[in-house]
């Protein structure tokens, strides 16, 4: 009887250690270049509460900040809103609850509604009115320019 329970247990190890091989192989095709980086403490509360402010992650935040230090445009994120957001009429589709569309300069740090992309105060945003109880969306120039 014990020989077959410690079967059992070991065809259970065997499984769960082959399910979750499977999930690290698919998680890690998924999953981008990582860089870390040691900060100060004080550094690392203001990105966390910039990120928690903005309603995004610290990983999103940090890395639009690097590409807006460096002039990057990675295009993964923005290929999925090319496709979506080719016509005006996918705007609609996208955001229906905007009932007008306006450019505007910012006022304060906000994440682009396409491609959760930092927009720092002062630059240039398209700025969507929703309807009573919807949000308002505020988008990048790039993610404007596919629509």
């Amino acid at each position: 009887m014990h020989s077959f329970a410690r079967q059992m247990r070991e065809l259970g190890r065997k499984q769960s250690r082959m399910i979750r091989d499977q999930a690290q192989v698919s998680a890690m095709k998924r999953k981008e270049e990582y860089l870390g980086a040691r900060v100060p403490k004080d550094l690392r509360q203001k990105v966390i509460a910039k990120a928690d402010s903005l309603g995004i992650p610290v990983s999103i935040l940090i890395r639009n900040i690097l590409e807006e230090a460096f002039n990057v445009h990675v295009m993964q994120g923005r290929d999925q809103v090319a496709r979506t957001a080719s016509t005006p009429d996918s705007l609609n589709a996208k955001f229906p609850g905007v009932i007008g569309w306006e450019n505007i300069i910012l006022n304060k740090d906000v994440a682009c509604s396409g491609c959760s992309r930092l927009l720092l105060a002062g630059s240039a945003a398209t700025f969507g009115l929703g309807t009573p109880r919807e949000d308002h969306v505020v988008l990048c120039e790039k993610c404007r320019e596919y629509a």
